[in-house]
């Protein structure tokens, strides 16, 4: 027992011995300048060393995290943008097709006022298939609404053709770009403000785009830019519906006598509202 507390003694003198030096070379290292200064270089280059290998690189990476962040921002920011100029452009499209179907309608309006002579009835194109193109057009009017066939139809600039086929809410207009022979009109020419020349529209020459007409009365004088309009002698058209204006003076003769080209007032390139136009009793 006496040989353990002295091993036991032992240890513990060798701690406190260690402890004491310890100690005093703590003392000596505190108050020696030399090795404060020691102590100072010491601590820059470990706080050097750990700048450069811990907080430096964990800087660049938060920098370049953030970075990187903004830059997602901005580019969704960027997205966004694009897309509201995209829908921008598709509104500013829209509103302008607005502005030019309120012009039409507008026109329409002030067309059926002024046409006190003639029943008329306001309609929609609802279809005009790419096939038939400059030959026929559907109307969202039919027998319901008192279209029957033969009535003439017409747009704010003109005469674009006649009802060829109707049903309930439906009818069928044949163009005057037609193709079909068989599709003449019975016009005259003003040639001041009390006399006419009459003439025949024969058809409608793709070529030139205009309408070929052929004067009944080859003593007129004809010059450009005159009045073209519907005469009445036909069963179909009511008189006094503008077709167009001459286009040039170059005379042709043709089987049936001598023909000139007439201008359309109506734009064929763009029918949407139109009026369907009854004879008056």
């Amino acid at each position: 027992m006496f040989n353990r507390w002295n091993k036991f003694n032992r240890f513990l003198l060798k701690i406190g011995g260690v402890l004491l030096a310890g100690s005093l070379f703590l003392a000596a290292f505190r108050f020696s300048p030399w090795m404060q200064e020691g102590a100072s270089e010491a601590y820059g280059f470990f706080s050097s060393v750990r700048y450069t290998l811990i907080d430096a690189p964990f800087k660049t990476m938060a920098s370049l995290v953030n970075d990187f962040a903004t830059l997602y921002q901005l580019r969704e920011e960027n997205r966004r943008l694009r897309l509201q100029i995209d829908l921008l452009a598709q509104f500013q499209a829209r509103l302008e097709e607005a502005y030019r179907d309120i012009d039409d309608l507008k026109t329409l309006n002030d067309l059926k006022l002024a046409m006190t002579d003639f029943t008329v009835i306001a309609s929609t194109v609802i279809n005009r298939p790419y096939g038939t193109y400059t030959h026929t057009i559907t109307l969202d009017v039919g027998t319901v609404e008192g279209v029957e066939i033969g009535d003439a139809v017409i747009n704010a600039g003109g005469l674009i053709g006649k009802v060829t086929s109707v049903q309930s809410h439906t009818c069928d207009v044949l163009l005057l770009t037609t193709e079909q022979a068989l599709n003449k009109v019975s016009v005259k020419i003003q040639l001041n403000a009390t006399t006419t020349a009459d003439a025949l529209l024969e058809y409608y020459d793709v070529n030139r785009g205009g309408f070929v007409l052929t004067l009944l009365n080859s003593t007129s004088s004809i010059t450009d830019n005159m009045t073209v309009i519907t005469s009445g002698l036909g069963l179909t058209y009511p008189s006094g519906l503008l077709v167009g204006w001459i286009e040039g003076t170059e005379f042709e003769t043709g089987s049936s006598g001598i023909q000139i080209l007439a201008r359309p007032a109506a734009d064929f390139s763009k029918l949407d509202y139109v009026l369907v136009v009854k004879r008056g009793d």
